[in-house]
């Protein structure tokens, strides 16, 4: 597993930059990060850390600030006029120092991209897997659900805990979340115990650069994976997804080609989305979809069953005293 930059510590280390006299915008921190899909990830990181760097000098695309903030930029020579930074223009910054640790993040996801296997090794599955993560404060807790494909029935569950410190920025996820994954069910590969496929809370080419977590966990594993999402990250649906009728595939379209497909399960429930990850190619991954959804469920049964044990380890945690907290590892097997 690669290492992972410290995007709070870095984020704290740019703001440190803006000197006295100057402001910049969430867009302009999250840019010198490597892309400017991070602003909201910084305004959630600054409004952790007020006074742990000179937040106040962050301010909003269009200079809009707070009143304390006004205060305080006035007293370091920041005009205010109406609640906003007075000609933005003149007093923004922009000179930040950084090697853009996010434009390193997008090479690894390029990299998984050439890597990937969008086509199906193998004719008949007898078992499937669901994976999913919840949280209970900073630790991420990861669920792996495995079940026989011809009568939906669960056969092991397995849990892990682990911190998690990389913030939730779209189209990253996979670095919030894979860390954790890829610990569980690498144990799990090593004892044989994965199913022949594995459907993953997260995109697989439905993503900006077509390799999302379900693609990078099976590319890093080398194992078959399908994305499952609730929401469409990227692409163009072929129709308007509020006509699509219960059972019927919609597919999505990225730069023209077939990605993924929308598919809504009932009459009463929001379509939800598949994409192939790795292994396994569009078709195959909308026919297992198909076999493993009930007729009353909004989800694949594999990534509710994993959704439902991550909620339930997460609650039992917030109950555990820190150091026990510290020390779990894989448990809840059934």
């Amino acid at each position: 597993m690669f290492a992972l930059p410290d995007i709070e510590k870095i984020t704290l280390e740019l703001v440190a930059q803006i000197p006295k006299g100057k402001v910049a915008t969430f867009r302009e921190v999250a840019l010198a990060l490597g892309d400017p899909i991070a602003a909201r990830a910084v305004g959630s990181i600054l409004a952790q850390h007020k006074h742990d760097c000179p937040a106040h000098r962050v301010v909003s695309f269009d200079g809009t600030v707070t009143d304390e903030q006004a205060q305080l930029l006035q007293a370091e020579g920041v005009p205010i006029r109406d609640g906003r930074v007075f000609s933005l223009s003149k007093f923004l910054f922009r000179e930040f120092r950084s090697d853009k640790p996010l434009q390193k993040l997008q090479e690894i996801q390029n990299e998984i991209r050439k890597k990937m296997r969008l086509a199906p090794d193998r004719a008949d599955y007898h078992t499937v897997g669901g994976v999913d993560l919840s949280y209970a404060g900073s630790l991420g807790v990861a669920a792996y659900v495995r079940l026989e494909l011809s009568s939906l029935r669960v056969l092991d569950t397995q849990t892990l805990a682990q911190e998690v410190r990389f913030p939730y920025i779209p189209s990253y996820l996979a670095f919030r979340e894979l860390p954790v994954m890829l610990a569980l069910l690498q144990k799990l590969k090593d004892q044989d115990a994965l199913a022949d496929i594995t459907f993953v809370d997260g995109t697989g080419t439905l993503h900006h650069r077509q390799a999302g977590i379900a693609s990078q966990l099976g590319v890093m594993l080398d194992i078959p994976t399908i994305g499952i999402t609730k929401s469409l990250l990227h692409g163009e649906p072929e129709k308007d997804l509020k006509t699509v009728a219960p059972g019927e595939i919609c597919y999505i379209r990225i730069g023209g080609e077939r990605a993924g497909a929308a598919l809504r399960p009932t009459a009463h429930s929001e379509p939800f989305f598949v994409s192939p990850g790795h292994r396994v190619d569009l078709e195959t991954a909308l026919e297992l979809t198909q076999c493993v959804l009930k007729s009353d469920s909004p989800l694949p049964e594999p990534i509710q069953h994993a959704h439902n044990a991550s909620r339930r380890a997460a609650q039992a945690l917030k109950h555990q005293t820190p150091h026990k907290t510290q020390q779990l590892g894989l448990f809840d097997k059934t």
